[in-house]
């Protein structure tokens, strides 16, 4: 028997509507999960200060487009602005951390702290938002498409996309998996994996300013929704396996539709109950993930 036959009209309406808009919510989660786990593979420290990167990325966009620049411009910005970050943080403090990466997520909890009181200091702790770059609106039967969450999605589906070809297929691919299997031979083999640590970290640090440029172009966000998102990002990291590229996409896909069913259906407020029972569940039941992993880019 055909869904539609068991499933009135209306309520497959609103189930179709809640999972194409459930996409965007997914794309930003999947690009703070893909930057968790590729840092975390390389270098295996926890950087819990990275959902504030994406924060930094949503304010850079929210000054820039409230100063008269296009949106374009913004978000290219916040990814330069939050990749340069990355680099600063990284050569100043995380490099040394390395052997002992308990250090590591130590310093990035002090930092969600910092970077979050610098960024009430000079614009306050009031929402932050702007005008959507695209209004317009798909009518496909009775589901409405936003478009400028569709292009969230296309967005987020190119970025992975090359990420993963470049980590399976390039030169640079093959050396990154090379370091992250081990470290020592790698660099005895020519390969500075030093360089390669900080080009993960600064790679990571932009797909969390691209997350931030594409969420505030969808919700209004305000100084503290890094340490929201960026328990999303682990949430994800860890449902899909550590490490594991793929695995960070699935879960973000899941978890997405997670919070989109149970808004449409469920308590809303109870949305981040839901994922983390889920959470919880797969990691008891598989405890390396749904894809498993815990080497990084080694895992794709």
């Amino acid at each position: 028997m055909a869904l539609t036959r068991l499933i009135p009209d209306a309520t497959m309406d609103i189930l179709l509507q809640q999972l194409v808009n459930s996409l965007s919510v997914a794309s930003v989660i999947i690009l703070i999960g893909v930057g968790i786990t590729l840092i975390f593979g390389l270098t295996g420290i926890i950087n819990f200060a990275h959902g504030e990167l994406l924060m930094i990325g949503g304010i850079t966009t929210w000054l820039l487009v409230s100063h008269g620049s296009s949106f374009l411009l913004a978000l290219l910005a916040a990814v330069a602005v939050v990749g340069l970050l990355g680099f600063i943080l990284e050569r100043s403090l995380f490099r040394f951390t390395l052997e002992r990466p308990m250090n590591g997520f130590i310093i990035s909890l002090g930092l969600i702290v910092v970077l979050q009181h610098v960024v009430v200091r000079m614009w306050n702790s009031y929402q932050k938002s702007i005008p959507s770059p695209i209004d317009e609106v798909w009518q496909v039967g009775d589901i409405r498409i936003v478009v400028m969450r569709a292009v969230v999605v296309v967005v987020t589906a190119i970025v992975v996309a090359v990420t993963f070809f470049g980590i399976s297929r390039s030169r640079y691919g093959l050396a990154l998996r090379a370091s992250v299997a081990d470290q020592e031979t790698a660099a005895l083999m020519g390969i500075p994996v030093r360089r390669y640590v900080t080009g993960v970290f600064i790679y990571g640090s932009m797909l969390a300013g691209l997350g931030g440029a594409l969420m505030i172009a969808l919700f209004p966000i305000t100084p503290f929704i890094g340490s929201t998102i960026v328990v999303r990002g682990f949430a994800v990291a860890l449902i899909g396996g550590l490490g594991n590229v793929s695995g960070a996409v699935v879960a973000g896909i899941i978890l997405g539709l997670v919070d989109g069913l149970s808004k449409g259906y469920g308590l809303p407020e109870w949305t981040d109950a839901y994922s983390f029972a889920l959470m919880i569940l797969i990691l008891l039941i598989r405890p390396q993930g749904l894809l498993g992993g815990t080497a990084g880019p080694r895992a794709v």
